[in-house]
């Protein structure tokens, strides 16, 4: 629901207009009567249109990009003007818990009539841990900035801001799977495929096989030892836990990116070694709650 509010131009605004009613009635001024009335109804027809201006605006969908520690965090906001008019100089805000946080943006942001489009727009840097957004605001003070008109919708979104990755940049000794073999060196020999997992890392999918039409597969090697690595936050007892976290984020990162199987154990958090986008984030997600158990693991 859409709702109208003075702004802060009113505590200049206001006075003025008191001062010109003052001088007008002193002095019999007809002239001054008439600016005085003209000033008085552009200001109340702009508060109509200053509600109207948010009348049609929907919000279909806020995506929140996680973020690591000190950077901007990245807020798309999906946005549809079902009204018959274009909406001009929109703002917006989070609030979390009754805290109210604003969102930089490109100043001006419009949508045109019938028109949806994703807004970009960035919250400034956190430190880690989970977040939550339970309502998004959207204001504007178009045509004069007498009035805000406030658009609160609610949600529940939970973003993440991971630790920032930084420490000794050697990965901790690697260890043998037990599994079946992973490609570690010319000695490894193919063994086969099996069916592809969602989040798993893309290096090893049969891409000949699945551009002759076939579903996509993993293609598993043995033959060799397969090594992974265990980030433990009990080996790393002489660091803070900020800075435990962070050296366990950048390891994380970096086995990644190295197609080592990683695993986590930290505070009441353990995952078994694996690869992939969904463990990667999932991962991070743990480091950012400093190993607390969310509802999202």
């Amino acid at each position: 629901m859409t709702r109208l509010r003075l702004t802060a131009l009113w505590f200049l605004f206001g006075p003025v207009l008191g001062c010109m009613w003052l001088a007008a009635v002193n002095y019999s001024n007809n002239l001054v009567y008439a600016i005085l009335y003209l000033i008085g109804a552009l200001s109340f027809v702009s508060a109509f249109h200053t509600w109207r201006n948010l009348a049609g605006i929907r919000i279909e969908h806020v995506r929140v990009k996680p973020a690591f520690a000190g950077e901007e965090i990245e807020v798309e906001i999906h946005l549809r003007n079902t009204g018959a008019r274009a909406a001009y100089n929109l703002g917006f805000e989070r609030v979390d818990r009754g805290v109210t946080q604003a969102l930089r943006s490109r100043k001006g942001t419009s949508v045109e009539a019938g028109d949806a489009r994703v807004v970009t727009t960035f919250l400034a840097p956190a430190r880690r841990g989970q977040y939550r957004m339970d309502k998004l605001v959207v204001r504007s003070a178009y045509p004069f900035g007498l009035f805000w008109s406030i658009l609160r919708v609610p949600m529940t979104v939970i973003y993440y801001v991971y630790p920032e990755p930084r420490g000794r940049g050697e990965l901790p000794t690697m260890q043998s799977s037990g599994d079946e073999g992973r490609p570690n060196g010319s000695g490894d020999d193919f063994s086969g495929v099996r069916a592809y997992s969602p989040g798993e890392s893309l290096r090893h999918i049969d891409w000949k096989a699945y551009a002759r039409g076939r579903p996509l597969m993993v293609k598993q090697f043995s033959g060799g030892e397969g090594r992974e690595i265990w980030l433990e936050a009990r080996d790393l007892v002489r660091l803070s836990l900020e800075d435990r976290l962070s050296q366990m984020t950048l390891w994380a990162i970096q086995a990644e990116e190295g197609d080592v199987p990683y695993g986590l154990s930290v505070g009441d958090v353990n995952m078994p070694p694996a690869l992939g986008s969904i463990h990667h984030r999932r991962v991070l997600e743990a480091l950012a709650t400093g190993g607390r158990e969310t509802s999202n693991q």
